[in-house]
């Protein structure tokens, strides 16, 4: 396919450029030292969007594309507005990789409301624990057996801790802690980040700022308290059927 006429660059940038299109290249060159960093960010752009498409590809807008073409095509006026462009080029790529890689989450799932689906199974009896214990590092054992790899947080609670299940999401393992005070049942569950990154798991946008600081919430959701918090890469959701002010108790002091 012949690529459009100011289109050198971008060949000179992904190595497919033409003894003219490189000989263009070095005389533009010559006469702005910035073009080399121009073509040096097209190249690492590039590089990023093959990583990412590797990763998980998908469709990228044709329109985003002949955007970021026309951006990067303008030989004639690019000593002139290089240093524009090279910011936009940059703002382009990352629109490209947040298409790629999170394509806004339509279909993830939602982190407040499967806690609190797993939480009414657990009160019902629908799920058990598939290891019964008390203690948290054995409890940590059986995740790793089954396939659990990212690293998990103990949590100081006023309560007894009871055993553990584990579930798979997207060929992700992952871990659920259920815990005991009195009559009261208390689920746990932790995710990775990275599900969080990649668009599997989401959380309600009214939420994501406490991620994004570490600060710990609560709200009360259908006569139950959801709480959530982020610990380093590891992000925790605790469902009890008690008022978030009964629940915030339960934490040994200096836990959130």
């Amino acid at each position: 396919m012949k690529m459009h006429e100011n289109d050198f660059l971008i060949a000179v940038a992904d190595g497919r450029a033409t003894t003219q299109e490189l000989e263009r290249y070095q005389q533009l060159r010559q006469a702005d030292p910035r073009v080399e960093l121009y073509v040096a960010l097209l190249r690492a752009t590039h590089a990023r969007l093959q990583r990412a498409a590797a990763q998980q590809p998908q469709a990228v807008p044709a329109s985003l594309l002949e955007r970021i073409r026309r951006q990067t095509s303008q030989p004639a006026n690019l000593i002139g507005n290089a240093a524009r462009r090279w910011w936009w080029v940059a703002a382009a790529a990352a629109a490209i990789l947040v298409v790629i890689v999170a394509p806004w989450r339509t279909n993830a799932t939602d982190f407040r409301e499967e806690s609190l689906k797993n939480f009414q199974l657990i009160r019902s009896g629908t799920l058990t624990v598939a290891k019964a214990s008390q203690n948290f590092d054995e409890l940590v054992a059986f995740f790793r057996s089954h396939g659990v790899t990212y690293n998990l947080v103990n949590v100081p609670l006023r309560a007894e801790l009871v055993g553990g299940v584990v579930s798979e999401h997207n060929g992700t393992k992952l871990a659920h802690m259920v815990y005991r005070r009195g009559d009261t049942l208390i689920y746990m569950y932790q995710a990775p980040e990275e599900l969080f990154e990649r668009g599997i798991l989401a959380l309600p946008p009214s939420v994501t700022p406490y991620a994004e600081t570490g600060k710990w919430y609560a709200e009360t959701v259908a006569h139950a308290t959801w709480m959530f918090w982020r610990v380093q890469s590891v992000y925790c959701s605790v469902v009890a059927n008690v008022p978030k002010e009964v629940l915030a108790t339960y934490f040994v002091e200096g836990a959130l």
